[in-house]
């Protein structure tokens, strides 16, 4: 691995971390500690649908994870106060999720800190590096879909 490659390396684990570490200090603080990371970002997702809620399914394919695993910390997050359930008048197989108030805090907290990130970011690269840093997250990002779908096939294969 050459310089640029070892260096790249260490940012990225080193940004990995520190993000992790705020929004886990973040959470701590706003929710005592009853929230994980992975509930935030269910409450982010609902929080998408505004006061008309979302339903479970969109979660899930927002997140990419099953509807079992969202099912289940939606009941999680019910019980901590932080969601509300209802089923649709029109067909009562849809369930429809809400924000409560707390969720709603919790969200708009979250929401914050990833406009400050951004915010801090953006004022530190020019408009001409703007492409390249966008060409680069892309990139990264592609990658790790790809491994993504790869672990999830071969879960797939196994389960079978």
């Amino acid at each position: 691995m050459d310089d640029f490659a070892k260096e790249l390396n260490t940012l990225f684990v080193s940004t990995y971390r520190s993000i992790t570490k705020v929004e886990e200090a973040m959470l701590k603080t706003l929710s005592a500690g009853s929230l994980t990371i992975r509930e935030m970002h269910i409450i982010e997702s609902i929080g998408k649908g505004g006061n008309d809620g979302v339903n479970i399914t969109d979660i899930a394919q927002e997140m990419q994870i099953t509807l079992p695993s969202v099912t289940i910390a939606i009941k999680k997050l019910e019980n901590k106060g932080y969601v509300t359930k209802d089923r649709s008048r029109e067909d009562g197989r849809r369930v429809y999720v809400h924000l409560t108030e707390a969720g709603r805090r919790a969200e708009v907290a979250h929401r914050y800190f990833h406009r400050q990130m951004l915010k801090a970011v953006c004022a530190k690269v020019s408009q001409e590096q703007r492409p390249v840093l966008i060409e680069v997250i892309r990139a990264l990002n592609e990658f790790l879909q790809g491994e993504v779908e790869q672990f999830e096939n071969c879960q797939g294969r196994t389960e079978h």
